[in-house]
C-alpha cells in the first residue's frame, strides 16, 4: 500500500509539473531584446527632456520613475509594442496620453513624438528567438 501511495504522489507531482511548463513555455527561457534596447538607448540620448505626465526620465529605468512605477511599466509596454509593429504610432500616443491623462501636454506630446521619430524603419515583429 505504501508503494502505490508513494507512486501516486509521484505521478501527481509529474503531471503537474507538466502542466504548468504547458501554460507557458517560455517562461523558463531568457530572450534578448537587444534592438529594444537599443531603440532605448536612442531615445534615452535624442529625446531629452523626457517628459510623460509628471514622469521625468532621464533613462528607460524603473529608478528614474519613483512613485510611479506602475506608469513607467505601462509606458514601458507601450514602447516594446510599438516597437515590434503591435501598436500603431497613433495607437502608442494615445496609450501614452492616456497613462500621463492629457491630450494636450506639450511636454509629453513632444517626448512622444520624438520616440515615433527615433523607431527604425526596419523594427521587427518580436524579440529574436521568438
Amino acid at each position: 500500500m505504501i508503494g502505490r501511495f508513494s507512486a501516486l504522489r509521484w505521478a501527481v507531482a509529474a503531471c503537474t509539473l507538466a502542466a504548468a511548463t504547458a501554460c507557458a513555455p517560455d517562461a523558463w527561457q531568457n530572450y534578448k531584446s537587444t534592438g529594444f534596447n537599443d531603440y532605448l538607448s536612442t531615445v534615452e540620448t535624442g529625446c531629452q527632456p523626457l517628459w510623460f505626465g509628471q514622469m521625468n526620465l532621464q533613462k528607460f529605468d524603473a529608478a528614474y520613475a519613483g512613485s510611479q512605477q506602475s506608469d513607467f511599466s505601462a509606458l514601458l509596454d507601450n514602447a516594446s509594442r510599438l516597437y515590434y509593429n503591435r501598436i500603431s504610432p497613433s495607437q502608442f500616443r494615445e496609450a501614452v496620453q492616456a497613462i500621463s491623462m492629457s491630450t494636450s501636454d506639450a511636454r509629453t506630446n513632444r517626448s512622444i513624438d520624438c520616440m515615433i521619430a527615433q523607431l527604425p524603419a526596419d523594427r521587427p515583429q518580436s524579440p529574436a528567438g521568438r
